[in-house]
């Protein structure tokens, strides 16, 4: 393979991360990686040409693309660039969210040559997507990235164009997005104020001169909760508590595997 690997990702709890990771440790190749998980990193403006492959990971969010990635995205720019989509979702559906990471990105310059839908750990309860991914995911991911290479090898001096458009799962008109009131974590008297949940928020809700402090632009992600060594945060919405029972009643039990095209 004849082309800049890059990763392009978003994962407030590094599910995703582990994900796009693995799929190009399956190319063998050396990497340039950008995660914009956090704001500071969505600044900038991504502009990649026919020499690059890119690879995209980002989490579902109830069964879409994150909304204000989606935003962020309409800065990358692609020129005959090809490009691998990744969503990871919390073991419920990934619905529309492949389709429409694809389609953003063909809009943009990008080609699709493969694409795939992995399950990850909920970020609301553990006991929904537990421990994904696993091991047996990660070795698919990277026998996904080898198969890719692979596949790229084979079209190495044609045109990109030329290849037929890439099948993924979802249905247009996406899937409506349905407004939430906010779930805003809480701190309790266990936190040392250390300031990582304030360095980690992926949009930045957390004052750094107050950690109790969390703004309404919060998006429920969890990345504060889970990764607080304290164990300070939590939320304790009846929102949410109703929103994880649900889930864990339907879903703990399902085993999805990742579906993967290419």
């Amino acid at each position: 393979m004849n082309k800049h690997l890059n990763l392009l990702y978003y994962s407030a709890t590094d599910t995703t991360a582990q994900v796009v990771k693995a799929v190009a440790d399956g190319m063998n190749s050396s990497v340039r990686e950008n995660n914009i998980t956090l704001p500071n990193e969505r600044e900038r403006d991504f502009v990649f040409g026919e020499e690059d492959l890119v690879i995209i990971g980002v989490p579902v969010y109830g069964g879409r693309v994150p909304a204000f990635l989606a935003e962020y995205f309409t800065r990358v720019k692609g020129n005959n660039t090809a490009a691998v989509f990744v969503v990871v979702y919390g073991n419920r559906n990934y619905d529309d969210a492949l389709l429409e990471l694809k389609d953003i990105f063909e809009k943009k310059g990008f080609i699709g040559v493969a694409g795939g839908a992995f399950v990850g750990e909920h970020s609301f309860t553990n006991k929904v997507g537990t421990g994904k991914p696993d091991q047996k995911d990660l070795e698919l991911a990277r026998r996904f990235g080898a198969e890719i290479k692979e596949k790229l090898s084979k079209i190495n001096n044609k045109d990109l164009s030329n290849l037929p458009e890439l099948f993924v799962k979802g249905n247009y008109p996406y899937k409506e997005r349905k407004p939430m009131p906010a779930m805003l974590p809480e701190t309790d008297e266990l936190c040392t104020n250390c300031g990582l949940c304030a360095e980690i928020c992926p949009v930045g809700a957390i004052d750094f001169n107050n950690y109790s402090n969390v703004d309404v632009k919060c998006i429920s992600c969890c990345s504060c909760i889970k990764k607080c060594p304290a164990g300070a945060k939590s939320i304790n919405s009846d929102l949410l508590k109703k929103i994880t029972q649900g889930l864990i009643a339907n879903f703990s039990t399902v085993k999805n595997e990742p579906e993967l095209y290419i």
